[in-house]
């Protein structure tokens, strides 16, 4: 008697699940940084990246906020993820694009995010915001210099889709505008020793 009970559970609970697994779930990722030019990788050569992103955003989750309804409100998307921490892909994507090898180098360049999302100004338009400080770290981890950095890149469509677009696309011009920045700092210190 106990069999004839569960299978129909069994089976019950298979067509409850359908269409609510993993498979329905978007994974995103930041891949497709653009190439540097070899003077950008000679300039940059001696520097190590240092990413640091606030604690709500150590999770797979994308999130946005609507600035236009309760803007210090976060929300999260319920069918998409970042394929694993916005840290470590972002960091990925910024080291491609700032042509700086892993490992350790005499100078440390440290991005310091606070914000890292889409913002919603209204129902069909949004934004991706990134923002926060950018230092140079000599020797001993001094700080030699920072910037403060604020990106916003529109989003081409008002959805994930376009949020994780926008995202990309604002750190593209975050490391435009670390690589304008570091060209005005003195880096001789940090040049491997021959």
């Amino acid at each position: 008697m106990k069999k004839l009970i569960v299978i129909p559970l069994v089976l019950l609970a298979a067509c409850a699940s359908q269409g609510k697994g993993t498979a329905d779930i978007a994974i995103y990722d930041l891949a497709g940084a653009n190439a540097p030019s070899a003077a950008v990788a000679a300039a940059h050569a001696g520097l190590a990246l240092e990413l640091r992103l606030p604690v709500w955003l150590d999770s797979t989750a994308i999130v946005y906020r609507l600035a236009y309804a309760d803007p210090q409100r976060v929300h999260q998307y319920a069918r998409a993820r970042w394929a694993g921490q916005p840290s470590p892909l972002l960091q990925q994507r910024l080291r491609q694009s700032l042509a700086i090898a892993p490992g350790s180098a005499p100078c440390t360049l440290r991005v310091e995010l606070d914000e890292f999302s889409q913002v919603f100004d209204a129902a069909a338009s949004s934004r991706a915001v990134l923002r926060g400080e950018v230092l140079l770290l000599g020797k001993g981890r001094v700080a030699q210099a920072r910037m403060p950095l604020r990106v916003e890149h529109p989003s081409a469509s008002a959805d994930v889709a376009g949020g994780v677009h926008a995202l990309a696309a604002a750190a593209d011009a975050a490391a435009a505008n670390i690589t304008g920045w570091l060209q005005q700092q003195d880096l001789s210190v940090c040049r491997p020793k021959n």
